[in-house]
């Protein structure tokens, strides 16, 4: 209800309204403020205070009669309150003595608890400790080993234990100061390990230039022994068949022939170069090695191609071509035995280089020749050193040209020494008949 139709409504019923408008206003729960404005508005406050005392009556009226009705219940419930006051007395009572056994009895408990959990926590503390202990044994028996075979020279078990420890432990090493240490170690031991190789392999370098010529002095030794057998076995044959031709065809001869026995094999050792290619293959670095090999070699055959000027050739051609034979030898065995250290192409490219130097050479010594004997001593040096490398494998074509165009150069030498023997017999002659 709006405030216009309110006034109306008081206005319109008079006093009586008045009353019966508040007392539905107040019994909706509705806004008095329009009401009373408009008592005010007319002058008759006094009238509102009376109505509402009258209100008030009735209420209290109906409150009484109310309680009347039901007082009987209401004490009911009240009693019924204080007995619930009462029992929630009693249980609060029995709660805290509850509580007090209780904290009597767990105090104990709760301190066994604390003691349990510490006890806990040491446990986990000394398992932690204890594996980090036996990873750390563990690596340090490695460490142990590893030094031990390094020591002892066996740089192989010493990589295998290295690799052992970087891709098994390493990761897994809980101190980290203890992890840096190692992770610092093992490049280290491997470039130790990388270093005494080498140093190994250096010392075979100087070792085999100095046998290079014992090595090729016995090749070229036992290529003489099988052509004197071969010459000696021909010259019997020949013989034997002289002597068929001579008998009676009903007689039968048979030629014997000692069994010679097989060359001798060249011993020469090639472990330090098995072992340091077999390393620094396992180190990752193989190709490195191969290159080093090979650079190496070419410098020591460069050296070899070498011809001394301190003694003529005839005295020195020998030794010369016995080292390159040597040399060859050796690389022959390198590169048939060394798995993979060596490629064909590669040999064939430094024989190249000896043949091509040693074709000069021969050349230029053969121009310088003015004895034939001298001339026959070397040719047939160089025949059996090509005898020899052709059992290895190695063409010898150009030092055969050599040989067969310094035939006339031998000829010429030949008629040149028999003149000569002819001029000095015939001036001795002539000299003891006068």
């Amino acid at each position: 209800m709006s405030a216009q139709s309110k006034k109306r409504t008081v206005v319109e019923n008079g006093d009586g309204g008045i009353d019966m408008a508040l007392a539905a206003s107040i019994a909706n729960s509705e806004d008095l403020g329009p009401i009373i404005r408009h008592t005010f508005e007319t002058g008759k406050p006094e009238a509102l205070l009376h109505h509402l005392r009258n209100i008030v009556k009735k209420k209290e009226v109906e409150i009484e009669e109310l309680c009347k009705l039901h007082y009987e219940e209401f004490i009911l419930a009240v009693d019924e309150l204080r007995g619930v006051l009462v029992d929630a007395d009693e249980l609060k009572g029995m709660l805290s003595t509850e509580n007090f056994r209780l904290q009597e009895v767990a105090s104990d408990l709760l301190l066994k608890i604390e003691e349990l959990l510490e006890l806990y926590s040491i446990k986990k503390n000394v398992t932690e400790a204890t594996q980090t202990l036996k990873i750390c044994i563990q690596v340090s028996n490695l460490c142990i080993t590893c030094n031990r075979h390094v020591s002892e020279g066996r740089f192989y078990p010493a990589l295998k234990t290295l690799d052992l420890i970087e891709k098994d432990y390493l990761h897994s090493i809980p101190m980290k100061a203890f992890r840096k240490v190692i992770e610092k170690q093992i490049p280290t031991m491997k470039l130790y390990i990388e270093k005494k190789v080498c140093s190994e392999f250096n010392n075979w370098l100087v070792h085999i230039r100095s046998t290079a010529r014992q090595i090729g002095q016995l090749a070229i030794g036992q290529a003489a022994a099988a052509r004197q057998r071969d010459e000696e076995m021909r010259a019997r044959q020949r013989e034997a068949e002289e002597q068929s031709r001579s008998v009676v065809s009903d007689c039968v001869y048979t030629l014997h022939t000692e069994n010679s026995d097989e060359d001798s094999v060249l011993e020469f050792d090639l472990t330090p170069v098995y072992r340091a290619y077999h390393i620094h293959t396992c180190l990752g670095i193989g190709e490195k090695f191969r290159e080093y090999y090979y650079k190496n070699r070419l410098m020591q055959l460069n050296l070899d191609l070498q011809i001394s000027t301190a003694q003529p050739f005839l005295e020195s051609h020998q030794p010369f071509f016995a080292q390159i034979a040597g040399f060859f030898i050796v690389e022959d065995r390198v590169l048939r035995t060394a798995g993979g250290l060596l490629l064909e192409s590669q040999v064939e490219t430094i024989w190249e280089t000896a043949i091509g130097k040693m074709t000069s050479i021969l050349e230029e010594q053969f121009a310088r020749m003015d004895t034939a004997s001298h001339l026959l001593l070397i040719k047939d040096f160089v025949t059996l050193l090509g005898a020899t490398l052709t059992r290895y494998g190695y063409r010898v074509t150009s030092l055969l040209e050599i040989l067969d165009n310094s035939r006339d150069k031998y000829h010429d030498l030949l008629l040149s020494d028999a003149l000569l023997f002819f001029r000095a017999r015939c001036l001795s002659n002539r000299a003891v008949l006068h």
